[in-house]
């Protein structure tokens, strides 16, 4: 009996410290991928930043917001932040 006791609270904390962990990944996940300065797809409804530019490449900016246009976008911004940045508006 006193073995399973050990047992039993060995299996208790073991469940308590491993379950911020999980939550901790659960939410990254959830929260999906950080926006960086990389291309990448766009998924979901809404704005979203796809890539920055050099600031002398507004003309840069302007093409890829065009493909973008092109392959189903509503609409793009290039907004200046130090660099270019190009915002994709859409709404699948």
């Amino acid at each position: 009996m006193n073995v399973t006791k050990r047992f039993a609270v060995l299996a208790t904390a073991v469940a308590l410290l491993a379950a911020p962990a999980a939550a901790v990944a659960q939410a990254s996940v959830a929260a999906g991928p950080t926006t960086g300065s990389t291309t990448r797809p766009v998924v979901g409804p809404g704005w979203h930043h796809v890539q920055d530019f050099a600031p002398d490449d507004l003309g840069g900016c302007h093409a890829r917001g065009q493909w973008y246009l092109d392959n189903g976008a509503n609409r793009y911004e290039c907004r200046p932040a130090g660099v270019w940045q190009l915002w994709v508006l859409t709404d699948s």
